[in-house]
């Protein structure tokens, strides 16, 4: 008997040593799939979202820094467009020095006040063809300040300079002969002690050069934006020209070209030549650092990049890992420990937690572990669930920041290419039912154009509280510079007449107490999707567009009447 119970021990302990090993060797595999699949998953997502991040701010910057470069032009372009009109006769301006007076005291005030409304300008001249109407025909207003008065200065005499003298007549003698608009590299002005960036166009009337209309801009407010910039921890942002000459940095003296500075920064020179396309992270090092680089061309030729240590970027990334590794080494431990007692307990767990690691392994974050036990595979299970979640509120919050609009809070162009696709699939899967209303603010750029684009963007948030307010149910999306579009389903399809009559009640009312200049129309138009006529998405939102159009038409057609 004894040695019957000595072998049923044996037995015993070789059955359970197999089945602890048999365990053993099952737990280190979940957490091999479920660490390699985090390890793997985080390290793509992060990248990808990092890179999404980096892109976005330089793009975001690019646009703020070309609309300053816009309104200068706008400045610019309106000053020569009433000069070239004022100007009606070549041959007096040749033969009659008064008419050259008089010709420049009517641009005079039209100019003074283009550079009183242009932000960050210093200077505004209009210069005559010295060779038609003398070396210092013309007018040349400045002043110290942005926020000083512009005072007349006397013109520069053309005479005195030859038409190579690039540092003293180059803003005259470069657009004239490029034939067209161009932007001058930024120059220090040694006499207002300031680093300035001129625009300069050609006048031309009768087929021959009359003379340039420029404005000098204080470039200190594009550096202000440029060092505003900060990613990261020690990220940042800089300018260069289209040849990779340093415009602005914070560690590099102006027109110092990229690369000549060390060997490692030949590449980067090189990208910066080519402009770079937004949609990577470029990576180099500089002074033994790794760094990425994300890089934006502006309107008027420059490169905006900005750029921050790899260690940084990948921060997050690493911390992700070290948890994800920490989290499965430390429950796999504590499976093995418990496996004896808790085998039968163990096994429905880990076979849910291994379905879920493949879950993760194929991308799909949806996870929601069932099993609840209060004990150390639950806590693997409740780690592993926590860890999913982190990493679905971090790629959450990244989406978000892509999918919404600065300015209004709705959802951008990038969310409504989204929808389209999901409209798309629906349209070849099946017959979906859905609409599209479009929204066009009226008047917008004549806003823009007298009040500024602040007063523009008043208007814009304005409107887009309107909308938002009466489709509360359906997603709003912001997809152009005045452009609202609302895609109805469900119930808000039902209702859509409804919803119509009430928008235009609440702009009535919203209208109703609000300031002249404050108050909002809104052209619309809606298509509802019809499977005999519409083969695509495109077809609904081009009916509703052109609905939009009759609506603003006939908003256009009432104002007429009523101011007759």
């Amino acid at each position: 008997m004894r040695e019957d119970a000595s072998c049923g021990r044996k037995l015993t302990k070789s059955i359970q040593t197999k089945f602890i090993a048999l365990i053993l060797g099952c737990t280190l595999l979940c957490a091999a799939v479920i660490g390699g699949a985090g390890i793997l998953n985080a390290n793509g997502v992060v990248d990808a979202d990092s890179s999404r991040i980096m892109n976005l701010m330089c793009e975001e910057k690019a646009e703020s820094i070309d609309a300053i470069l816009s309104r200068i032009e706008q400045s610019v372009e309106t000053l020569a467009l009433y000069a070239t009109d004022e100007l009606d006769d070549v041959t007096r301006l040749r033969t009659d020095p008064a008419y050259v007076e008089d010709l420049t005291a009517r641009i005079q005030a039209v100019a003074v006040n283009a550079g009183r409304s242009t932000d960050g300008s210093l200077a505004v001249y209009v210069r005559f063809n010295p060779d038609l109407a003398g070396p210092t025909a013309g007018l040349f207003w400045s002043r110290a300040t942005q926020d000083g008065s512009f005072q007349p200065q006397a013109p520069t005499d053309l005479s005195r300079y030859g038409s190579d003298d690039l540092e003293h007549v180059g803003w005259y003698y470069l657009p004239v002969q490029s034939g067209k608009p161009i932007w001058l590299a930024p120059y220090f002005n040694k006499n207002l002690g300031v680093e300035m960036l001129s625009y300069v166009i050609p006048l031309y009337a009768d087929g021959e050069t009359v003379g340039v209309v420029g404005m000098d801009v204080d470039f200190s407010v594009i550096e202000d934006m440029v060092t505003s910039t900060h990613v990261y921890e020690s990220g940042y942002a800089f300018l260069t020209d289209g040849e990779a000459n340093v415009i602005f940095h914070r560690e590099l003296q102006e027109g110092t070209p990229m690369g000549d500075l060390e060997e490692s920064l030949v590449p980067v020179a090189e990208e910066l030549q080519r402009g770079g396309n937004g949609s990577y992270l470029f990576p180099y090092t500089w002074r033994g650092v790794e760094k990425r680089m994300a890089l934006c061309s502006l309107s008027n030729g420059m490169r905006l990049a900005i750029t921050a240590p790899t260690a940084e970027i990948d921060a997050a990334k690493n911390n992700l890992i070290a948890q994800i590794v920490f989290f499965t080494t430390a429950n796999a431990a504590l499976s093995v420990v418990l496996a004896v007692a808790l085998s039968r307990r163990i096994v429905r767990p880990l076979k849910e937690l291994n379905v879920a690691a493949r879950q993760v392994a194929e991308g799909d974050l949806s996870v929601e572990l069932s099993s609840r036990t209060n004990d150390e595979v639950g806590t693997l299970a409740l780690s592993f669930q926590q860890t999913v979640n982190h990493l679905r509120t971090y790629i959450d919050y990244i989406n978000g920041l892509a999918y919404r609009d600065g300015l209004t809070g709705v959802k951008n162009k990038t969310a409504y290419q989204d929808a389209v696709k999901r409209l798309e699939e629906a349209i070849k899967a099946g017959k979906p039912e859905f609409g599209v209303i479009v929204f066009d603010i009226n008047g917008l750029k004549q806003v823009n154009d007298t009040f500024g684009h602040d007063f523009g963007d008043m208007l814009i948030i304005d409107a887009c509280r309107v909308i938002c307010k009466v489709f509360k149910r359906s997603p709003v999306y912001r997809i152009g510079g005045d452009e609202f579009t609302v895609i109805l389903e469900h119930a808000d399809l039902e209702h859509c007449i409804d919803l119509l009559e009430g928008f235009e009640r609440e702009l009535e009312e919203s209208n109703r107490y609000a300031h002249p200049e404050r108050r909002v129309s809104i052209a619309r138009g809606i298509a509802v999707y019809e499977e005999q006529v519409d083969l695509a998405f495109v077809g609904v939102f081009k009916r509703a567009d052109e609905a939009m159009y009759r609506n603003k038409a006939a908003m256009k057609r009432r104002e007429d009447g009523e101011g007759a």
